[in-house]
């Protein structure tokens, strides 16, 4: 089976941490490839994975990177928030994989039979699917909230753990897709 990035564990390529994942580190924060894994294994099996050819489609983060520059140091992140997302910008943004090959769970990708939508491309969309439900039982106007000039305060308390989903690519994701973008991120840490 093919093995989503999560479904990898090893040794960190940065630090030396055993037993993490395969797409960032959780002691030093690094991200990487599954294939940049010392002694990789599998999850679920745990035997050494194979690597294996496979198409996938890609969200072009690179081509936002002034954008997110931008974004990131205008205010609406904490100063400790803006500074971690700048070590991604330190060596570039890549494009980012958002389609995972079956067997997986959630979305499969119209006309791609056998690949899915990896779940944090369509995680953060569901925030604004659950609020179109609530204002269309409750006669709340969507777009005042949503659209890209709207002036309504919009917060979200989001896991550090999982800053660079919403502090990189659901803003990117929001904006080239005519939405606003948050004015205020407050990372939740303990």
């Amino acid at each position: 089976m093919f093995l989503p990035d999560r479904f990898i564990k090893g040794e960190c390529p940065k630090c030396h941490a055993k037993d993490q994942y395969g797409d960032s580190c959780e002691v030093c924060g690094t991200t990487y490839s599954p294939t940049e894994l010392i002694a990789p294994y599998s999850a679920v099996s745990g035997a050494t994975p194979v690597r294996k050819e496979t198409e996938h489609y890609f969200f072009k983060l690179s081509e936002c990177e002034e954008f997110l520059k931008q974004w990131t140091r205008s205010g609406t992140l904490q100063a400790e928030a803006a500074n971690k997302m700048g070590e991604w910008f330190a060596s570039g943004l890549s494009d980012w994989d958002i389609s995972r090959d079956a067997p997986y769970f959630g979305f499969e990708i119209p006309d791609a039979p056998g690949k899915y939508f990896y779940v944090w491309l369509d995680a953060p969309i569901g925030y604004m699917a659950s609020f179109k439900n609530l204002c269309e039982r409750t006669g709340l106007d969507f777009d005042e909230y949503w659209k890209a000039d709207s002036s309504t305060e919009l917060y979200h308390f989001i896991g550090k753990d999982i800053l660079y989903f919403h502090a990189l690519f659901w803003p990117a994701t929001l904006k080239y897709s005519g939405y606003r973008q948050l004015r205020r991120f407050l990372p939740m840490v303990s």
